[in-house]
């Protein structure tokens, strides 16, 4: 039987008053006085129990209001104020379906409350029920038609429902019934651009024009109309009036590209190819007259101009102009034309006479400035870099470096030429060099500690990383987990993976997840303040984001990384106790060795100040798990690993990784079903990829016909129609993969020789050594990323095998071999080598290195 409901006598009820007003207004400690003094004399009034919680919540007591707030609904099951109170307290905790529901009791009560039906209504949308969202706008437009957010609001609701001829309805009858709008009135006009965004996804030209005729002296946002009427134009046939509307957005801004090339997309829509580029040439030039200071038209000519003359005039114009102006980035901003050889010639040649010109030693009667011939060098650097020619790249840059060595942009270069040449020690050193000549610039910090992850430098990026934290927060990492920066959680997380800190790796790994959840949940403040403010098709565009968030590519590859992560650590735990123990110890130096690090920074931390007791918001959760011992050490971890799996099927089913990820799980689970729906995924996706030959070798040594008569039989025949290879031996499955794939680069000859080493490891050990080595003897320079990789399959063949590998193949030999491709890889060098070219680049820094920088 419920309890019976306290009723409130008149100065109770004006207390109570009072404390929702103290609520409203934020004055929480106040409130908590008045609540505490009305439970004095009605300890069980549920309202002001559940109002108590709410406010204890608000100030981040999370599970003391929860509690609470529960415990004043068990006291007034038929209030709607704890319902209500109880689902805001829920939706704080992130727990929006809980919250929802409360709000749906509350409405059962209460069922004329606005604010219910506007908060129930933000729920739908961030849960994306869209059909009861629609239902919550309906009965908020009919309670207060007046207000022109109820009517917007409807209409984003059936857009994003995908009904957009409703949406188109709701805003017509808007525009209609709305007289007398002020001049110069932002939020009309963007109700108007909406509207005409949404005619023009439903392909309706002719309406989009009427409407802006209809509203012509209402609208401010001039590029959104010239693109939608522009749209509306070309649908209809008007392309003169079309082209018309896009000059006149060249003269409001003549360095926009997407309009330039919108233009000459419409000019020479029905020339054909021959007399395309002259007259796609004269537009740009007709253009270039009229606004001479348009750097955007003389670049676009350079991707129109085919012939070998006019792209050499071109360029010539083009890159001496920036070239004299001394522009960082204007290797960066030409290198797409890279993929026309002739024009990477032509680019070369062009930069290189260039350079002659201006070169202070081959005339002393050059008059041509210095910092001409340096620029030029430092493009050129560039671009020998980007061809693989990484030794001319190092001469070229070495060179400036001698002549201007505190010039940060050279040594940045160095670094980048480095990188791709396989030496990451020295590439660290290298972005390190420019870091100190300029302390103070946070992008400089930012690629020296980048660089210093991919050396494997780890514990040497903490002090780097604190120049720019917060300085009473010990680990400077947590600081950046704070400001989301998953950009650096990623490289910081692979990086642990090859120093063989898993846990730490793992703790990454979770901030990211993490990271990805809060902006999700964060878009919730967004349902309310974009409806106000009226940034509408900016807001639809947002919710159309969040839905793909976890599609993004850097948590595609954090969440395939972690995946990767948790199928090593189960084979671990599935592997002899000889094994485990040897691994334990690695981990245990490796925490000796950053402990001392870890202890420095606690005790370089300065002592916060004391807090303010009035307050409101409570100082930040101390992590109990800072450097992730406690996921390293559970006991699921592959019901782990899946949740990263499910969020990449729900977001990415088109990304290989995704299907990647569910097969390394399923096969440890040994549900093959799931590893059969995932390996059609991921042919269908490239069945050349190497990863996927691996995995569906292990699909056929793990699991035959059999397994799949009782159950999917009907499924595995399909699947097998589809992809005759998911039904085959394990030795035809290798061998088609060799005849149609293996050849094709570098990394599929390192997957041919990794799936012969799968299928037998007894026997295949130096077939699968000998195949590596082909690599070596191929026409063209293997990438170096396959050669690492290749290098790696030869160690662990030869750690692994039963008999040891032929002297002539084994990976010392194949490291000489590599050499002679990637002399500066350090990957193929000893140990010994690359510590004595560590020691070389400090003594040469110190040489140049002013006092004041060290």
């Amino acid at each position: 039987m419920p309890p019976k409901v306290v009723q409130l006598s008149t100065k109770e009820r004006a207390q109570f008053a009072k404390l929702i007003q103290e609520y409203e207004t934020r004055q929480y400690k106040s409130a908590i006085k008045t609540a505490d003094s009305l439970l004095k004399t009605q300890p069980m009034h549920g309202e002001t129990l559940s109002l108590k919680g709410l406010v204890l919540a608000s100030m981040h007591q999370r599970e003391e209001g929860l509690q609470l707030a529960k415990q004043g609904l068990r006291q007034n099951l038929m209030s709607f104020i704890c319902w209500h109170a109880l689902g805001i307290v829920h939706r704080m905790d992130r727990n929006y379906e809980e919250s929802l529901k409360c709000y749906g009791q509350a409405l059962r009560i209460e069922s004329g409350n606005i604010n219910l039906v506007r908060e129930s209504a933000y729920m739908q949308l961030q849960l994306r029920n869209y059909a009861p969202l629609i239902d919550a706008r309906l009965i908020l437009l009919r309670a207060q038609p007046q207000l022109r957010v109820n009517w917007v609001a409807l209409a984003i609701a059936h857009d994003l429902a995908d009904n957009k001829i409703d949406a188109v309805r709701v805003l017509s009858a808007y525009e209609d019934a709305t007289h007398d709008v002020p001049s110069h009135n932002y939020e009309f006009s963007e109700v108007v651009l909406y509207h005409a965004s949404m005619l023009d996804q439903l392909d309706k030209p002719q309406s989009v024009l009427d409407l802006f005729a209809s509203q012509q002296d209402r609208l401010f946002d001039l590029p959104g109309i010239t693109q939608l009427k522009v749209n509306a134009l070309e649908k209809l046939g008007n392309i003169n009036q079309a082209i018309d509307q896009l000059r006149k957005a060249i003269r409001q801004n003549p360095e926009n590209t997407s309009t330039i090339r919108r233009l000459i997309s419409l000019s020479s829509k029905d020339q054909q190819d021959t007399h395309r580029e002259q007259s796609v040439l004269k537009l740009l030039s007709d253009l270039q007259a009229e606004y001479p200071r348009s750097t955007a038209l003389r670049r676009i000519a350079l991707e129109f101009a085919q012939s070998a003359e006019l792209f050499a005039e071109h360029a010539k114009s083009y890159l001496e102009v920036a070239l004299k102006k001394g522009i960082p980035s204007l290797f960066s901003d030409v290198k797409s034309l890279y993929v026309d050889q002739a024009k990477r010639h032509t680019i070369e040649t062009v930069v290189e006479n260039f350079r002659k010109e201006c070169d202070p030693s081959q005339s002393e009667a050059n008059a041509a400035p210095p910092s001409w011939y340096v620029w030029a060098m430092y493009f050129l650097a560039h671009h020998y870099s980007y061809i693989g020619q990484e030794q001319r790249a190092l001469a070229y840059i070495d060179s400036i470096i001698a002549h201007t060595p505190t010039m940060p942009e050279l040594h940045m270069t160095r670094a980048r030429i480095l990188k791709r040449a396989g030496a990451y020690q020295a590439a660290s050193d290298a972005m390190e060099d420019a870091r100190l000549l300029d302390g103070q610039d946070r992008y400089l910090n930012t690629k020296a500690a980048k660089y210093l992850l991919r050396a494997d430098k780890v514990d040497d990026t903490i002090p780097v990383l604190k120049k720019f934290t917060k300085p009473d927060v010990p680990d400077p990492v947590a600081d950046l987990a704070e400001m989301q920066a998953v950009g650096y959680l990623v490289e910081d997380a692979e990086a642990q993976v090859r120093i063989g800190d898993d846990a730490l790796a793992l703790k990454r790994y979770d901030q990211i997840d993490k990271i990805f959840a809060e902006i999700y949940d964060d878009q919730l403040d967004f349902h309310s303040y974009c409806l106000r403010k009226m940034t509408l098709r900016a807001y639809v565009s947002t919710v159309h984001f969040e839905d793909n968030l976890y599609a993004r590519p850097t948590y595609i590859r954090a969440a395939y990384g972690a995946v990767q992560l948790y199928a090593k650590l189960y084979d671990l735990q599935q592997s002899s106790d000889d094994h485990k123990a040897a691994k334990q110890q690695q981990r245990a130096e490796l925490f000796a060795s950053k402990q001392a690090l870890r202890d420095k920074l606690k005790n370089d931390a300065p002592t916060k100040a004391q807090e303010d007791p009035n307050q409101d918001d409570a100082p930040p959760k101390v992590d109990q798990d800072p450097y992730g011992e406690r996921l390293l050490g559970s006991t699921t971890l592959l019901q782990d690993a899946s949740r990263f799996v499910s969020r990449l099927q729900d977001s990415a089913p088109h990304r290989i990784e995704t299907w990647l990820a569910a097969c390394e799980i399923g096969q440890r689970q040994e549900l093959w079903l799931l590893v059969l729906r995932a390996l059609v995924h991921a042919l269908r996706i490239d069945p050349s990829d190497p990863r996927v030959h691996e995995h569906l070798i292990r699909f056929r040594q793990g699991v035959d016909a059999k397994y799949f008569e009782k159950d999917a039989a009907q499924a595995y025949k399909q699947a097998v129609e589809e992809f005759p290879l998911l039904g085959a031996p394990v030795q035809t499955v290798h061998a088609e993969y060799v005849q149609r794939y293996g050849q094709q680069s570098g990394d599929h000859f390192v997957g041919a020789a990794n799936g012969l080493w799968i299928i037998d490891q007894t026997n295949n050990a130096q077939d699968a050594a000998n195949l590596l080595w082909t690599l070596l003897k191929s026409p063209e320079r293997p990438s170096i990323s396959s050669l690492e990789n290749a290098y790696a399959l030869l160690q662990s063949i030869q750690a692994h095998a039963q008999t040891k590998l032929p002297s002539d193949i084994q990976p010392d030999a194949f490291a000489e071999q590599a050499r002679k491709f990637w002399p500066l890889a350090e990957r193929f060098q000893t140990h010994q080598v690359v510590t004595q070219n560590a020691a070389s680049r400090a003594s040469e820094r110190e040489k140049w290195l002013p006092t004041s920088c060290a």
